[in-house]
């Protein structure tokens, strides 16, 4: 990132733009809060952004890139599920926070679609290899990654934006994780399988 003062006037309300998406939700984003914390004037906005949906746009692109850098980081220092990858989510709490709301707010195509697409893009990387490694799991990847669907959403579900330590984050996946390999062994998951064929 660029020092403060090294950015331009659209850098600007772009990152405070997305810091506070991050934290306070798209319902709640506002030129006037971002204009004041900036003391920009609110005709500065309509100079880069020819509208509030434009501008959101180019916040969920801005994201885009937050975890294209995430996952670069996950490949090249996360060799372990536990504790490597909870201590580099914790180490990007406001793109995390982002996701946050994407997930909070998926009754909204667009925040849906990017919530699914970036939460497949860090499996495909780098995390689902880790779930696989750390569990020795034996299944298709196809039908791993399915169970570490599951695991994000109960995960996402129980995420406080203001509480995002990376024992916070293990403690959670560690809790849901149990139960999802404790079914993954379970009789009654081996019967359903045999079912099925």
């Amino acid at each position: 990132m660029k020092p403060l003062d090294k950015k331009t006037g659209k850098e600007k309300w772009l990152e405070a733009g997305y810091r506070q998406f991050a934290q306070f939700g798209p319902e709640k984003l506002s030129i006037k809060k971002i204009s004041d914390k900036l003391g920009s004037s609110r005709a500065s906005f309509y100079h880069y952004f020819s509208d509030m949906e434009v501008f959101v746009e180019e916040l969920l692109t801005m994201h885009l890139d937050y975890v294209a850098l995430y996952n670069n980081m996950g490949k090249e220092r996360c060799k372990n599920l536990f504790p490597d990858l909870y201590n580099l989510l914790s180490e990007y709490p406001v793109p995390l926070q982002f996701s946050i709301q994407l997930f909070r707010n998926r009754n909204i195509p667009e925040f849906n679609y990017l919530y699914l697409k970036n939460y497949e893009s860090t499996a495909k990387e780098f995390a689902l290899g880790l779930f696989i490694n750390h569990y020795d799991l034996k299944q298709s990847k196809s039908e791993v990654y399915k169970f570490w669907v599951i695991v994000g959403e109960a995960w996402y579900a129980r995420l406080d934006v203001n509480d995002l330590t990376a024992p916070t984050l293990q403690k959670h996946a560690v809790e849901i994780l149990t139960s999802v390999i404790h079914f993954i062994n379970s009789p009654f998951y081996s019967g359903l399988k045999s079912y099925g064929r």
